[in-house]
């Protein structure tokens, strides 16, 4: 399904994930996301503890006002987002989807649901094949719950570093972003930056498993903040404190006139 879209290109993007019921850390979490004034929010699942309640999103939506008002929000389901005709009912912009592509900034933004199969021959690994190849000549960012890599207690609990890398080396994607583990962590294989930044507002995780891959690693609340420059797209990543702990950048392939939103399963 092909919907129009009014995003401008050179807007500001954001991430985060993981908010969960500690409502004092995920509203700094958000004030700090403000002062940025992005367009767009991605989010990486986890929305309330539960996710059975309509309270809960409640809750999490009066948190979340200062960006709503101006940002369109996307998010991933995580794990405790565990009534899914709930999460459908309060983020209706996905138009009943659970997994679905988003492009802004000309980037695809794969969305994924890491609860549901994602080994080869299910249906969302397919969708998931079939929509990389359709967009192999564009810049892909991966969008998930689930970390591929982490050094966090969760680790690579779903065997997804078994799963995903050679797929996503053999289309160039540009990076995969997760929460779960609730930390920051970017790890960087084959020219793919994996990023587990699970600091919206959940009690934080230390360093529990071995990660091969890891670059930089920090115990701490945040987001991050995208910022296109000309063909580049910048990644910055802020503490709870709105420092900066972390950078990088990777290559926009091709750019578009007009952003579209592209949603389908």
């Amino acid at each position: 399904m092909l919907l129009a879209a009014c995003t401008q290109l050179g807007s500001v993007i954001a991430f985060f994930s993981d908010c969960q019921s500690v409502h004092k850390v995920h509203s700094e979490v958000v004030s700090q996301i403000a002062q940025h004034q992005p367009s767009t929010v991605f989010i990486g699942g986890d929305i309330t503890q539960k996710g059975t309640l309509k309270e809960d999103y409640e809750r999490f939506f009066e948190v979340m006002q200062p960006l709503t008002e101006s940002a369109e929000i996307f998010p991933a389901v995580g794990n405790h987002d565990r009534d899914t005709e709930l999460f459908l009912t309060n983020f209706p912009q996905v138009d009943s989807l659970t997994y679905y592509s988003v492009e802004r900034e000309s980037i695809v933004w794969i969305v994924l649901n890491s609860n549901l199969k994602l080994a080869p021959g299910s249906a969302q690994y397919n969708w998931l094949a079939q929509t990389l190849e359709a967009n192999q000549n564009r810049t892909v960012v991966i969008v998930m719950h689930h970390p591929v890599y982490s050094s966090g207690p969760y680790g690579d609990g779903k065997g997804f570093s078994n799963l995903f890398p050679a797929l996503l080396k053999l289309y160039n994607v540009a990076a995969v972003l997760s929460g779960h583990d609730h930390l920051y962590e970017r790890s960087s294989r084959d020219g793919i930056e994996y990023v587990v930044f699970g600091g919206g507002g959940a009690r934080l995780h230390g360093k529990q498993n071995k990660n091969d891959y890891s670059v930089v690693f920090r115990k701490t609340h945040g987001f991050l903040i995208f910022e296109r420059e000309d063909v580049m797209m910048r990644v910055t990543a802020y503490d709870i404190r709105g420092s900066a702990i972390d950078s990088f950048s990777f290559a926009i392939k091709s750019a578009a006139a007009t952003d579209t939103q592209e949603q389908s399963r």
